[in-house]
């Protein structure tokens, strides 16, 4: 697992506000939504942590740069619910675990008081989900944009096609 997904899913998993599935039978984990709590005062979700691998500081110099000037609270919203790790294991994708997921999360963000939601739709799967859930797009990056510093393409855009992955999406939703 990359250093940077692994940091945000320890923080999440420190929130008190992520959650997990398991198959009855077996025990093992088949779905996981990690979450965490910002407020105003947070400066930035993804910090200035350098990795040894390259790929891994690519990967949170895009999302940094992405989340970047993205205002999720509008100047309206005091407290947001942060969804940021949704997994569902290839064996039970289409049953609807990836969307009650997101609506436990939803209910809990209620609870603590979180008065939004917002997430980092980064395949187009969550990005449907969430907004068959009422989230409203706020930002997007299209992902064939990207390039390296002598303006080359640094994503290979035919495979991610392939996977339904050519942009990102910020989305929120009001509680």
């Amino acid at each position: 697992m990359a250093p940077f997904i692994a940091d945000v899913g320890n923080r999440g998993l420190g929130s008190g506000a992520s959650f997990g599935m398991r198959e009855k039978p077996s025990g093992r984990i088949i779905g996981v939504m990690s979450n965490f709590v910002v407020t105003p005062d947070d400066s930035e979700i993804f910090q200035e942590t350098k990795y040894d691998e390259e790929k891994s500081n690519w990967y949170s110099n895009v999302m940094r740069d992405f989340s970047t000037g993205v205002d999720v609270f509008q100047g309206k919203f005091k407290k947001c619910l942060e969804l940021m790790i949704l997994c569902v294991h290839p064996d039970y994708t289409g049953k609807g675990l990836a969307k009650k997921l997101v609506k436990l999360s939803e209910e809990k963000g209620r609870e603590i008081g979180c008065d939004v939601l917002s997430i980092q739709a980064t395949n187009i799967i969550t990005y449907h989900i969430s907004k068959k859930l009422g989230f409203q797009e706020i930002h997007r990056q299209e992902l064939d944009t990207l390039t390296d510093e002598k303006g080359r393409p640094v994503l290979d855009m035919e495979f991610l096609k392939t996977n339904g992955t050519t942009f990102l999406s910020y989305l929120t939703k009001a509680l």
